[in-house]
């Protein structure tokens, strides 16, 4: 019953982020009084439909609960009507083609600031940096603020979650693991404080009296070196060795801990908590509850830019190969995330409901983002047809070419979604 529910909400959440992209075309056509010939509610044979006498338009509603569309006279042939879109002046279609992403735009903004007036937010504040962790060592305290992981903003959690991530190994030995990148924190008196940082994983195999394998161990090595821009810069190395390997029943975890500043070494014998023993530390945010409603917005517009950053950064790694087709979830497999929320009996109906908003505000960005590439069918490649007329004068490139390009690009958009489909399946069976 549960995978029912959860293919109709996602149906529903999809048709309505499409007809909400189409109704954008459809009002900034209606603006600059451009014919809109059908706007169309879902998809498929016609189940009810309503000609305007006013504006000829034809309002229906399709049989196939899948998103929607907006017609113009453009559609129909007729791209030399005075009323046509292609007939229209370069900033009106301009605008016309945008609208549709911006009412997503604005769409997802309105969901975030009802939900984070619900659920409250996390800034970019350290709520706690916990002993023993690198940052602890280096002089972050609670209170200071992340502003930039490897150059990059950090404006909320999710901007560093993304960032984060694509710090891979960048060491071909299997028995070390190596990573490298920058960290910069804006201290409570206001100064800076740089950190480079590069962090190793030392995979060490011991033998018994017979000279087998027993265990393997780790070893975690951070070497940071900090600049505040006043005094000399510091180098710190850190290198925490287990001393007997954690269990799911661990509570505390012994190791032995060297930390070297400047040249100086100390070690000790720690208990740690957790898994502390290998952790960054600094990366604990704070949570703010409030109903003001100026700083609800503030933060809402902050979550919205790091939504918008995180799908193209999502989009670069996926053409330069950081991530794989796998990382990558249609429909279907968006419908497997629904089903996980609505069938998760330990939260109530009104956290399922404020998960689905957040899904369903992320889903309206990755939307209007995508529809805003330069990829042939899609409306930002109808904005590099303006970009062209303009360089060339105001020459337009024709119409039929238009069509041809796009139904092309529209083919392989099809190709596309039919292998991220086989891809869900093959995930979900697997």
């Amino acid at each position: 019953m549960s995978v029912a529910i959860s293919i109709l909400v996602m149906l529903i959440m999809l048709s309505i982020l499409t007809i909400v992209h189409e109704w954008g075309h459809f009002i900034a056509a209606r603006i600059f009084k451009v014919k809109v010939t059908e706007f169309s509610i879902f998809m498929g044979p016609c189940i009810w439909s309503k000609t305007s006498k006013k504006s000829g338009t034809k309002y229906s509603i399709r049989a196939l609960p899948i998103g929607g569309y907006c017609a113009f006279e453009d559609d129909q042939g007729n791209a030399d009507a005075p009323d046509s879109l292609n007939s229209q002046k370069w900033y009106k279609r301009l605008v016309i083609f945008v609208a549709g992403v911006f009412l997503n735009i604005v769409l997802a903004f309105v969901i975030t600031i009802i939900m984070l007036f619900f659920t409250g937010y996390q800034t970019n504040t350290i709520s706690s940096v916990p002993e023993h962790t690198v940052m602890s060592v280096v002089g972050i305290e609670k209170g200071d603020k992340l502003c930039e992981i490897n150059d990059h903003t950090v404006l909320t959690p999710t901007d560093y979650d993304i960032y984060s991530f694509a710090i891979q190994d960048k060491n071909d030995d299997p028995d070390v693991m190596d990573s490298h990148y920058t960290l910069l924190y804006e201290k409570k008196d206001g100064s800076e404080l740089f950190c480079d940082i590069r962090k190793q994983i030392l995979f060490t195999t011991e033998k018994d009296a017979e000279g087998n394998e027993s265990k393997k161990t780790e070893s975690y090595q951070y070497t940071v070196v900090t600049d505040d821009g006043k005094s000399d810069k510091k180098t710190y190395l850190l290198f925490s060795k287990l001393l007997e390997q954690p269990t799911s029943e661990s509570t505390q975890i012994r190791c032995e801990l060297n930390v070297t500043v400047d040249g100086k070494t100390t070690t000790e014998e720690v208990n740690l908590t957790g898994v502390n023993y290998n952790r960054l530390g600094g990366d604990s945010f704070t949570f703010v509850k409030t109903y003001n409603p100026f700083r609800i917005i503030g933060h809402s517009g902050k979550y919205l830019v790091s939504m918008v950053k995180s799908i193209y950064t999502s989009l670069f790694w996926l053409i330069d190969g950081t991530v794989g087709l796998e990382a990558v979830s249609g429909p279907v497999g968006l419908t497997t995330v629904v089903d996980d929320v609505v069938g998760e009996k330990s939260i109530s109906f009104w956290m399922k409901l404020l998960t689905l908003m957040n899904m369903t505000a992320l889903i309206s960005v990755n939307l209007g983002v995508f529809n805003m590439l330069p990829f042939p069918g899609l409306d930002g490649f109808h904005v590099i047809f303006i970009i062209i007329e303009l360089i060339r004068g105001g020459k337009k490139v024709s119409p039929k070419v238009q069509s041809v390009i796009s139904t092309l690009g529209l083919v392989l958009l099809m190709a596309l979604a039919v292998v991220i489909m086989f891809s869900d399946v093959f995930k979900i069976i697997s």
